[in-house]
């Protein structure tokens, strides 16, 4: 009788312990993703976006400083660029004072800007060294996408199992 009991104490416990690490399997998947697509191929690569957030960041061709773009995942899957960080005025970088609030912060300049994108096409280069960064990791995108420049587009995708 002993041993019955013993069984079914032992039986009840682990289907409760299974269905917590289902669950905890389950639900950590869920969330918003940020997709990169390379165009020439059609392969994709996705990276959990925990927080929302993610940083774009490059050298820039002409002045040869960093530029990081911030982004910030919206409610309905779109990306919004929150501000840019960058070094020096050069071509192709904001210096009007109608392109968002401008300060300068330890030397860098910083353009605070709320512009959407429902996606992101651009071209990544290892020259450029262009890299994405989430949560304090950095990624470079060449390492991920090839040592030649590639098309990419850049996409969210909200992911509820």
């Amino acid at each position: 009788m002993y041993a019955i009991k013993r069984r079914k104490f032992i039986l009840g416990l682990s289907l409760i312990i299974l269905i917590i690490i289902a669950g905890f399997l389950f639900f950590r998947n869920n969330g918003y993703y940020l997709v990169i697509e390379n165009r020439e191929t059609g392969n994709t690569v996705e990276y959990k976006l925990p927080d929302k957030n993610f940083s774009l960041g490059y050298t820039h061709s002409v002045m040869k400083t960093e530029t990081e773009e911030f982004f910030v995942v919206g409610d309905k899957k779109q990306i919004i660029l929150e501000k840019t960080v960058y070094e020096s005025y050069g071509v192709g970088l904001p210096f009007l004072p109608d392109e968002g609030e401008m300060q300068v912060k330890d030397g860098k300049f910083i353009l605070k800007i709320e512009r959407e994108f429902p996606s992101i096409s651009m071209v990544i280069s290892p020259i450029a060294e262009h890299y994405l960064r989430i949560q304090n990791k950095k990624y470079m995108l060449s390492n991920i996408l090839g040592d030649k420049p590639v098309k990419i587009l850049l996409k969210i995708k909200k992911r509820i199992i």
